[in-house]
């Protein structure tokens, strides 16, 4: 063997392996990878889930405390529903820099419903707040299964090892 193609071999076995310790680790980040989607959906959701509660937290602050509220309080409660705006409209945007486009439709939806509830927690009749709640959280779920089809959580029809083995586990757990 010549001493240069003996070099070069090594040379591409060091940076094949390097590459492939890249690619194959779990601290580096991949663009749009399964992931990735994963840890933003999941960023959405959270903060869909917490902008619904706390306007159903002002809600129940308005109830109790009435036209008597110090303006201390008043602000502090402007500043918190703002923190909640910025956080889902951060996470939205985050959404749209790596979701495909059948989950973004879903959370387009979620995001509007869920700061429609937000925006106008006291102004409205309790039916009506109720309804708008109820159509949030019911976009809210069809975002969360949207994005467990997008991130094949259930096996693919083409996917036949998947389902033999699923089968398989079920009728043991049966017997």
């Amino acid at each position: 063997m010549e001493p240069t193609s003996a070099a070069a071999s090594g040379v591409a076995r060091a940076v094949s392996a390097a590459v492939t310790k890249k690619m194959t680790s779990h601290t580096g980040v991949r663009l749009g990878g399964r992931e990735e989607r994963r840890q933003v959906y999941s960023r959405f959701q959270a903060a869909t889930v917490e902008a619904i509660s706390f306007a159903e937290l002002l809600r129940v602050e308005g109830r109790l405390t009435g036209p008597f509220t110090g303006y201390r309080r008043i602000r502090e409660l402007g500043l918190q529903a703002h923190e909640r705006k910025v956080e889902l409209m951060a996470a939205y945007f985050e959404l749209r820099l790596v979701a495909n486009p059948a989950p973004l439709e879903k959370g387009e939806a979620a995001m509007v419903k869920a700061s429609q509830v937000l925006e106008e927690p006291g102004s409205r009749g309790e039916a009506q707040f109720r309804a708008k709640l109820e159509a949030a959280v019911e976009a809210q779920r069809e975002f969360t299964d949207e994005c467990r089809d997008d991130l094949w959580y259930l096996p693919q029809r083409w996917q036949v090892h998947r389902r033999i083995a699923r089968r398989w586990k079920a009728r043991r757990a049966r017997r």
